[in-house]
């Protein structure tokens, strides 16, 4: 046995000559280290899952996380808000601070970034808190807790920022994403206070006849809808931009109650036999428009279509 173990760290030595770092880019970004210790965060996790218990026992699959927060700030107030932060995470955890370009990392760092989105009340600015992928049990812990820090520092929002959800499984079990979005919409995550620029994604995909959900699917995947799809082949990846809007810094319990509903939505998508899913899409939708080229049409029967038509010119 012992041999055996002097062998594997011969290999390792032989194997770390040519060693290189693959975070150099991350080496002269300004960053505030995380103080929290281990046992601390443990129990102030565990305490924030608790309400959360019988969701996570419906839940059967691994899934990993991330969300983004934007809200304003006035600027002066950037410096102690940093520090707090750092008090919150993790010691072996990093709050990195580079405001001018999303910072390239190991996927293990929160970072805080200077944005221009949204439409900031006069003296202050916008800024994004990014998390990086973390598991879903962590998530009452992390929300809860920013959404503290960013109401005591006086962070304000209004209908032009929001709260977006990352969710992956991390299995490559494939999920047909017409399933994943009739189970969304069931567990009612899309119907959240959309933001001005949004459009009802549902609407758009179960109003047209199931032949034609390709094209539908391609079309309604924009960032412009409350739920991102752009994503989806990489282990069924969305991101779910529906929670939002003037007040949604004081609403940090419906956006957990939202996160968990679209983790069940995910389990539901998984389990259910697609002829039961495709019931209930029957049941439930139009699916009574049609997409037609123009290429195929006559100019007569152009004329003479119905207005259930989506022309694709």
């Amino acid at each position: 046995m012992k041999q055996s173990m002097q062998n594997q760290i011969e290999h390792v030595i032989e194997q770390s000559v040519n060693w290189k770092s693959k975070n150099t880019e991350s080496i002269d970004i300004e960053r505030v280290e995380g103080t929290l210790s281990p046992n601390k965060f443990k129990t102030q996790l565990c305490a924030q899952l608790q309400p959360f218990e019988q969701s996570i026992v419906n839940l059967s699959t691994g899934y990993a996380c991330g969300f983004e927060i934007e809200f304003f700030l006035n600027p002066s107030r950037l410096s102690d808000l940093q520090k707090e932060i750092a008090d919150i995470l993790p010691d072996y955890q990093m709050l990195l601070i580079f405001l001018d370009e999303v910072p390239k990392t190991n996927h293990r760092h929160f970072y805080l970034i200077k944005e221009k989105t949204g439409q900031p009340p006069e003296g202050m600015q916008s800024f994004e808190l990014v998390s990086p992928i973390i598991d879903y049990k962590s998530l009452p812990y992390f929300i809860n807790t920013f959404f503290t820090l960013l109401n005591k520092y006086g962070a304000t929002d209004n209908d032009s920022i929001g709260f977006h959800l990352h969710v992956s499984t991390q299995s490559p079990s494939k999920i047909s994403p017409i399933s994943l979005l009739y189970f969304l919409d069931q567990q009612e995550v899309l119907n959240a206070k959309e933001r001005q620029y949004t459009r009802n994604i549902i609407e758009q995909f179960f109003s047209y006849s199931a032949h034609d959900w390709q094209w539908i699917f391609e079309e309604v995947t924009r960032k412009c809808y409350n739920v991102n799809f752009l994503h989806y082949h990489h282990n069924n990846h969305i991101e779910l931009r529906s929670m939002g809007g003037a007040g949604y810094l004081k609403n940090n319990k419906e956006i957990l109650l939202n996160c968990f509903q679209c983790l069940l939505a995910y389990e539901r998508a998984l389990n259910t036999p697609i002829a039961t899913i495709a019931q209930g899409i029957l049941e439930k939708y139009a699916l009574d428009k049609q997409v037609i080229q123009t290429k195929n049409l006559s100019y007569q029967a152009l004329k003479e279509s119905d207005d259930n038509h989506i022309w694709f010119v």
